[in-house]
């Protein structure tokens, strides 16, 4: 007999984007009593260190909807409820070698057909638009006019607010150490690090970089890893002033963008080669001198200001990859109500409202809107199918 300390119709576990966008959903679906268990806090796996750039650059119709939907709802979250999330509209520039150019024609001809404000730049427009920059006559680029970012904490604690608003249990400090299926393969409850046992039907994995440790303890392998992206922050130079667009740069192999402190966030675009994290629980925060250089180095080709910027140190994050760079999302197979949202790539803060609704809408049946669950099917690496880039920078999703 399990020893019952509490009861819910849906368990979510993890309090990140993923997590707390479909506990919003499922309480707006209508779902029933909701648990939302948080190991440490809001934010503090990879959420809290997103870059949350909003943009709807990819070359899937899928991808492009989900990032569609999310970013109207970030840009009238405030309006709607209240609370400032930070959203600041900048615009995005994305550039890469003219030998693409069909590819970057082809790709901007989807987002457009789909709603996207986006136009096509040649070196001499990229250089009226951006004069501190060096572009070759071979650089052509695509700019998507209202993309944006927000500040991921503020969004964060305003989703846990409306979260707890509408009845969700949001419960921080409280992690799950055992799930609990029993003869039938039929979830019937957590355990949770309080000592307490929640029974529930259905739980929803939206662990982030802990999702696969939990899959693991219900003897479930899934192609997630965990890794260590580093970002660095930069103060920009007063002669030019901070940076007004994000810029995405596949020649140099960087992204930048404006941060809410003033400082310039500099990242790679590609995550190859970024070391493997084991223990989520212990991994290096920092960012090292060799990875400040690089920066400094690679935006020195695209910006030769930045070549004597001065550094504001940086951190290290935390991605949750697949093989594909597209997330794992529904219900595990062999577990009936144990589904799985993890795998984002470094892509899961601007889709989170779409993939929130979405995965709410798999438990209550209602309309998920432009998500779309074959896409993200758990199953495709078994299967032979993953989802494959239709263009040679693919690494935009």
């Amino acid at each position: 007999m399990i020893a019952i300390n509490g009861s819910a119709d849906v368990v979510v576990i993890g309090g990140g984007v993923m997590g707390l966008f479909t506990a919003y959903h499922l309480a707006q679906q209508g779902a029933g009593r909701i648990v939302l268990l948080e190991k440490s806090h809001i934010g503090a796996g990879s959420s809290g260190k997103s870059g949350a750039i909003l943009r709807q650059h990819y070359s899937h119709e899928i991808t492009v909807k989900l990032s569609r939907d999310s970013l109207k709802f970030f840009k009238n979250f405030a309006q709607h409820n209240g609370i400032d999330i930070g959203f600041q509209q900048t615009g995005m520039a994305f550039i890469c070698h003219a030998k693409d150019r069909a590819s970057l024609e082809a790709n901007v001809s989807l987002q457009k057909n789909l709603g996207v404000n986006v136009e096509l730049l040649d070196a001499p427009q990229l250089r009226d638009m951006e004069p501190r920059a060096v572009f070759d006559d071979d650089v052509i680029g695509a700019l998507e006019t209202d993309a944006a970012f927000v500040d991921p904490q503020l969004t964060l604690e305003a989703l846990a607010h409306l979260c707890q608003s509408d009845g969700v249990d949001v419960r921080q400090g409280v992690g799950v150490v055992d799930i609990l299926v029993n003869k039938n393969q039929q979830i019937e409850g957590v355990k949770t690090t309080t000592g307490e046992t929640i029974e529930t039907s259905t739980v929803i994995n939206c662990g982030g970089p802990w999702a696969g440790i939990l899959c693991a303890r219900l003897g479930i392998d899934v192609a997630l890893k965990v890794i260590r992206p580093q970002q660095a922050y930069f103060a920009p130079s007063k002669s030019f002033g901070r940076e007004k667009l994000i810029w995405g740069d596949l020649l140099t192999g960087m992204y930048w963008k404006p941060e809410p402190a003033g400082w310039t966030r500099v990242g790679k675009m590609s995550y190859e080669g970024d070391e493997e994290v084991i223990d989520p629980d212990n991994y290096d925060e920092g960012v090292s001198r060799g990875f400040i250089e690089f920066c400094r180095k690679q935006m020195g080709q695209r910006i030769p200001d930045y070549r004597e910027a001065i550094s504001w140190g940086g951190c290290g994050a935390l991605y949750t990859v697949t093989p594909d760079a597209h997330a794992l999302i529904g219900e595990v197979p062999g577990i009936n109500g144990f589904y799985l949202v993890s795998g984002f790539s470094g892509h899961g803060f601007k889709m989170g409202p779409a993939v929130g609704r979405g995965v709410a809408a798999m438990i209550t049946g209602a309309d998920p809107g432009p998500f779309d669950e074959s896409f993200f099917a758990i199953d495709r690496f078994e299967r032979g199918q993953p989802v494959t880039s239709a263009y040679a920078y693919g690494i935009l999703g």
